[in-house]
């Protein structure tokens, strides 16, 4: 395998529903292909049969040797994020996600307004989005065909308008609490640069980092030696403090005061969602499904969780108060196969 995890599927595609998941350290058969040799079909892993996209596991032996097999099976309609129902409750706030266009294989930035429960189309190519503190600025990878397809990490108003490129490449950005730095991910390491652009210098090697809102501190997912887990580096000493001790612990999300954090792991053999103080105390499990939940955002409020799920065999965003109670779907919402890469903003 490439990557850190992967879903195994029950079809050739991200349409089909999770089945299991697997990480860097697995193997397992391949016995079958899809006819764009895109999806492999594995046998008995963890006692089921199922799919994997070929982009994120290394194959010995010859692929297009593989047969396809005759009783493929068939796609399940792909939802649109269109038919959204409110989900009630003095629900407040805007949500900015990105769903997964299947028919044209690209990101798609939306807003929804939980107030209202209009949801609104954005932009293309627009993902891994987060707000600044004061929500007066958004930051976010895109490849923009505007700005000459230049992939990179962009900082806009609120609304999108304004948007200009900060530095070409690197990932998961998040600003800083004034708004004049911001972190970012360029393969396994941390980086920390201005908001202009300049500046440009590693912090610590690591994942998924989130600058909290309220301090320099940055929550990421890192592994040093054999201690992987969650962790708090501080951005200009990179004094670093341990959180969480779970290898697929990841997503960090901060709580509006910066004194707690939202993520997910596998502590129990699948995605589920987790809270835990910024001091590493009072870990509780928000989240208990036999299928894959993650992104969790908090509202302005701190008072509600907003995350994504297939528990229902697709991908849709749900919400529920910060204690894991009161879950109410609000809306489909498709994800690609990178998903565990994306984020959601939610802004008053």
């Amino acid at each position: 395998m490439k990557g850190q995890t992967i879903n195994v599927r029950d079809g050739p595609g991200t349409a089909f529903l999770v089945i299991a998941s697997a990480n860097q350290t697995e193997s397992f058969e391949v016995v079958g292909r899809n006819e764009a040799s895109d999806w492999l079909q594995i046998c008995c892993f963890k006692g089921v049969s199922g799919w994997v996209s070929a982009e994120l596991v290394e194959v010995t032996g010859d692929v297009a040797a593989l047969t396809v097999p005759e009783d493929m099976p068939t796609p399940p309609p792909t939802p649109t994020p269109g038919a959204a129902a409110k989900p009630g409750g003095g629900l407040r706030g805007v949500l900015l996600y990105s769903v997964a266009n299947m028919d044209a294989d690209r990101w798609e930035l939306w807003q929804y307004n939980f107030a209202s429960g209009e949801n609104k189309f954005l932009k293309e190519w627009r993902t891994e989005v987060a707000f600044s503190h004061d929500y007066k600025q958004v930051v976010y990878f895109a490849w923009p065909a505007a700005m000459g397809d230049k992939p990179g990490i962009y900082v806009a108003n609120p609304d999108l308008s304004g948007e200009r490129l900060v530095i070409l490449g690197g990932e998961y950005p998040s600003l800083s609490p004034g708004g004049d730095r911001l972190s970012a991910q360029g393969g396994d390491t941390m980086y920390i640069l201005n908001s202009d652009g300049s500046g440009l210098h590693p912090i610590d090697a690591g994942e998924y980092p989130a600058w909290s809102p309220v301090d320099n501190w940055i929550a990421h997912r890192g592994c040093y030696g054999a201690d992987c887990g969650l962790w708090l580096t501080h951005a200009d000493s990179g004094e670093r403090q341990r959180l969480t001790t779970g290898g697929g612990d990841g997503q960090p999300a901060w709580s509006p005061n910066g004194q707690q954090l939202a993520y997910i792991s596998k502590d129990d053999g699948n995605f589920e969602l987790y809270r835990i103080n910024r001091d590493g105390s009072n870990k509780v499990r928000l989240t208990n499904e036999p299928h894959s939940d993650g992104l969790p955002v908090w509202s302005p409020d701190g008072g509600w969780i907003a995350f994504r799920s297939d528990r229902s065999g697709q991908w849709a965003i749900y919400v529920m108060r910060s204690d894991g109670s009161d879950v109410r779907k609000v809306i489909d919402a498709n994800v690609l196969q990178y998903w565990f890469w994306e984020k959601m903003a939610w802004r008053p």
